[in-house]
């Protein structure tokens, strides 16, 4: 039987509980969630060690989540992916598609920025790890933290060493710091494999993490199994919530983009991680609702953002790609 949906007959304990944020667009969904150091505890070896391979990828990002994708650049420093309504839109200079030539700007910042110990001790530290923007696609000008659609509900970013203590907030990070790989407790370098990204696949059985915002239940993140719908499925799920006026249902499937599971996720998990049974990251949760008492979660691709960002790369004069590509260069192949 699959490692993941031996899990899910194993998780009989249920929390139910309903969250809304005005700044998550996790805002509906009735969930049931395991805490980490909960599913950590389970039997089922090749599960903790699923659970092991992923969870130090995944860090708070403000109110919300983000996962480190890859250490496979020039310097082995993280490159991150979260979702633009958690960094805020505004936060950007422009709104077009651009990056950020983090040689010479310093958009750094510390706030809600935090990972798991390199010790794989799964309680969280009292430091702040520093992190910078990196690249955004085109963000429509009128779009908002809660009604940005998941075509372009994606950035990057890049985590080095710098840490603060919590408690020093309105200090911020030096420039990014080159000289010194990232350090993460990744004790399958799954971030340095040779493949850190897949393609969702019909009825997979999935893997969520992400670290809600509901500290009290789930002070040190929670994780979630489900399947992945196909794209007849998906069609048929969002023509069900438009029929019901569900706000999901005024959005229409774009199969190339992102693919919808059945799985839970509750406010601050946005920018956290779906992974296959091998820990292959296939994107990142960027909105939620239910459907007759079911989870419905979007999940914006990471081989759409792959895609993107390479037509972005090759799109840039030979200046500009050497300012980006050291941050990237494992992941353009």
């Amino acid at each position: 039987m699959n490692t993941l949906l031996k899990l899910i007959l194993l998780f009989t304990t249920i929390v139910v509980f309903t969250i809304s944020c005005s700044n998550d667009n996790f805002n509906k969904a009735t969930v049931n969630l395991y805490r980490i150091e909960d599913a950590l505890l389970q039997s089922d070896t090749d599960f903790v060690k699923l659970l092991n391979k992923v969870r130090g990828s995944i860090g708070t990002n403000g109110l919300g989540s983000k996962v480190v994708w890859s250490r496979k650049n020039d310097y082995n420093l993280g490159l991150f992916v979260s979702a633009n309504h958690v960094y805020t839109i505004s936060s950007w200079p422009t709104l077009n598609e651009g990056f950020i030539d983090l040689a010479t700007i310093n958009n750094g910042i510390y706030t809600g920025s935090k990972f798991p110990s390199t010790n794989g001790q799964f309680s969280f530290t009292n430091e702040l790890t520093a992190n910078f923007g990196l690249y955004h696609p085109d963000i429509p000008s009128n779009a908002t933290n809660t009604t940005i659609l998941p075509i372009n509900d994606f950035y990057l970013g890049v985590i080095d060493n710098q840490k603060v203590q919590e408690t020093n907030l309105g200090i911020y990070p030096n420039l990014v710091q080159t000289s010194i790989p990232m350090q993460m407790y990744d004790p399958y370098h799954r971030s340095m494999s040779n493949h850190t990204w897949f393609t969702a696949e019909t009825n997979e059985i999935v893997i969520a993490v992400g670290y809600p915002q509901d500290k009290v239940t789930y002070p040190n993140g929670a994780v979630s199994t489900g399947k992945v719908y196909s794209d007849e499925e998906a069609e048929n799920i969002i023509q069900s919530l438009q029929q019901n006026s569900d706000v999901e249902g005024s959005i229409p499937y774009n199969p190339e983009v992102e693919f919808l599971a059945n799985v839970k996720a509750v406010a601050g998990m946005s920018g956290g991680g779906i992974f296959n049974s091998e820990g292959q990251l296939l994107g990142i949760m960027v909105r939620s609702t239910e459907l007759n008492g079911e989870p419905i979660l979007r999940v914006v691709r990471m081989s759409y953002i792959v895609q993107k960002l390479k037509a972005y790369y090759d799109s840039l004069s030979t200046s500009d790609k050497n300012k980006i590509r050291p941050f990237i260069s494992g992941e353009l192949n």
